[in-house]
């Protein structure tokens, strides 16, 4: 039989692209197809990856579940820290759920048997309730039972149970009314468990404005923004989120129930007045792209006039500061970091130390300004761009400025340039204003937007900053640059490219097609002066 597979934590939470991918079709477990909780397996398997599939392809939803795999299963969506010592049990030395079995037990959520973890063992429908009740830090309900078998319910489990009961959770019992507590809970029986108490699951830091039908939660080690949103239900924040978690015009239904210690920030924004201004008509030309190919063969736009990327295996190396270092001698390279609310909220009174950064190599740095909601499509001011901007202008550091946009018309990159020009307030910028225009899904507002349209709105966004004596620049990920922007009608912008690298990358260099002047090669960088991961970045200065 193929061995089942459950991603470990750190997988889950290194997901590319967006933290919300959309699901793979019913097909992907030919098993599921038909079942009663078809929906739920798709959702918790296909969509997060909390609960995978055999190597078969299949699923197994009425498959019955270890105590070992399911300590597994709540380690890795809770992301817990702390870790008791290895002789907690007699029985788990050396097992592969050992590290989560002593996660738990640290947690106060996996007690054991007479001091025996029985890892092997298949988990029943009442013990599985009890571990998410504790891992939930439910209260305790004193409601009685009316399951038809709630006689064979033990003690411990029924003050668990009724509370999920009550918050109806509990929706396998049957037309029978059978809770049947001592029965092994299934792969199925726990997905839809997980499906009734979690709407959505934020896996991936980052800043979010989709609405919620039900209960959030945020497990992202680093914390997450919640922005113009509104969730049904409470915002659950899991045990390893260590980072800030902060809500900006949220409409919450329920309560914020923070299972850990992640700093918790609740405001309302007030709105920065836009002057008026002269917004120019939607002109919007077609694109007539050529194509050519890149070094691995694949198709890519043939943009006349932009500088082919020179760099390749070779041209990089890590120094012992853990920050790739150029090696060649065509151009002169400068260090710098991007920064946000995320990197104060991470600091004890939410200042960084520029001074300290500068002296550890920083020579640049953009700090994000603002940015435009991906559901909502309102403008917001990042809390502390004013102290960022002035603390590493005060430090001698190079500053720019970034703002996040979902801009779908000519009109909106308008609106959002001047939206930046009025946050400024006339400061003098060492370094340029970036339009930072992304689509990670379709929950993204500028999801569909054509080429024609988002390159209409770099070059109208880019034009309006330069006119009021700043320097614009474009930040684009490879998909964008080869799908959405020409950057033919760019060209006159420096380009600032996002690709991480690691000890592990096997391409140490940006593998965009076309050179860029500014990369974002890592964000886990560390940098004195900051606490936690930060974006570093390289620049490019031709000699």
């Amino acid at each position: 039989m193929a061995k089942f597979r459950v991603y470990r934590a750190a997988a889950a939470l290194a997901l590319s692209a967006a933290l919300l991918t959309q699901p793979m079709a019913a097909a992907g477990f030919p098993d599921a197809a038909g079942h009663w909780a078809q929906s739920a397996i798709e959702k918790w398997s296909e969509r997060y990856g909390v609960l995978n599939g055999y190597e078969d392809g299949s699923f197994h939803p009425d498959d019955p579940i270890t105590r070992g795999a399911f300590a597994g299963i709540l380690n890795r969506f809770l992301q817990y820290q702390a870790c008791s010592p290895a002789g907690a049990f007699n029985d788990t030395k050396g097992a592969y759920w050992e590290d989560a079995i002593l996660r738990l037990h640290a947690a106060g959520v996996y007690l054991g048997t007479d001091g025996a973890a029985r890892l092997t063992a298949n988990i029943t429908r009442q013990q599985a309730v009890t571990m998410v009740g504790r891992a939930f830090q439910l209260t305790e309900s004193q409601t009685a039972l009316t399951y038809a078998d709630a006689g064979d319910i033990e003690i411990y489990a029924t003050g668990y149970l009724s509370a999920m009961a009550e918050r109806g959770y509990i929706t396998d019992v049957g037309t029978d009314n059978r809770f049947r507590p001592t029965e092994p809970i299934t792969r199925a029986e726990l997905v839809n468990l997980l499906n009734n108490m979690i709407d959505t699951l934020i896996q991936k830091s980052g800043d979010y404005s989709a609405d919620s039908a039900g209960t959030l939660m945020v497990n992202a080690a680093d914390g997450a923004t919640l922005q113009n949103m509104s969730i049904k239900g409470d915002l659950i924040i899991a045990p390893g989120v260590t980072g800030g978690v902060v809500l900006q015009d949220v409409t919450l239904s329920g309560a914020v129930r923070n299972l850990g210690s992640a700093p918790v920030d609740q405001y309302a924004t007030t709105p920065v007045e836009v002057p008026e201004t002269t917004v120019p008509a939607e002109n919007v030309p077609d694109l007539n792209w050529t194509y050519t190919t890149d070094r691995n063969g694949k198709k890519i736009p043939n943009f006349s006039g932009v500088p082919v990327n020179p760099f390749g295996q070779g041209s990089f190396y890590w120094n012992d500061a853990g920050r790739l270092v150029y090696s060649g001698t065509d151009f002169t390279t400068r260090f710098g970091i991007d920064v946000s609310a995320y990197q104060n909220r991470a600091i004890s009174g939410n200042n960084i130390d520029w001074n300290a950064a500068r002296n550890d190599g920083v020579e640049f740095a953009f700090v994000r300004i603002g940015f435009r909601g991906t559901g909502s499509g309102t403008l917001n001011k990042d809390a502390f761009y004013e102290r960022n901007i002035d603390g590493a202008m005060a430090a001698g550091i190079d500053t720019g400025v970034y703002f996040f946009s979902q801009a779908i018309t000519v009109a909106e990159a308008v609106e959002e340039a001047n939206y930046i020009i009025s946050l400024l307030g006339g400061r003098s910028l060492t370094g340029p204003v970036a339009y930072d225009w992304e689509m990670h899904d379709s929950t993204y507002r500028v999801y569909g937007t054509s080429a024609a349209m988002a390159t209409a709105c770099a070059k109208a966004f880019s034009e309006t900053i330069e006119a009021a004596g700043y320097r614009a620049m474009v930040y684009t990920s490879s998909y964008v640059a080869y799908n959405k922007f020409d950057l033919s009608v760019l060209s006159g912008y420096p380009v600032w490219y996002p690709e991480y690298k690691s000890n592990e990358s096997t391409a140490l260099y940006p593998q965009l097609y076309y050179r860029p002047d500014y990369w974002q090669f890592t964000s886990k960088g560390c940098v004195a002066g900051l606490a936690g991961n930060v974006d570093c970045n390289l620049q490019f200065i031709s000699n």
